[in-house]
């Protein structure tokens, strides 16, 4: 039971993963605005606590939006954690 769980969280980071790839890449691009604000609601919950940590601290900033960055390096912490866990 204990590995099904590990599996599914796994494969849940992964999902989350390609999802905020998505998100990079639809910020270069042009994008139907339907489908960006799909990829914004899935990814808001992660986001925004990221984006006001990052608000009261010294890398506040208005040129560039580094909570995308920094999800991607929690998402492949806890990726390695429970790949490592699956073993």
């Amino acid at each position: 039971m204990s590995n099904l769980i590990v599996n599914s969280l796994y494969v849940f980071f992964i999902v989350l993963e390609i999802i905020l790839f998505i998100y990079f890449f639809t910020s270069w691009f042009p994008v139907h605005t339907k489908f960006k604000e799909f990829l914004i609601v899935l990814l808001e919950p992660i986001l925004a606590p990221i984006r006001f940590l990052l608000k009261h601290s010294i890398f506040n900033t208005k040129m560039i939006d580094l909570a995308p960055m920094i999800a991607l390096v929690v998402i492949l912490f806890f990726q390695n954690i429970f790949y490592y866990l699956k073993l």
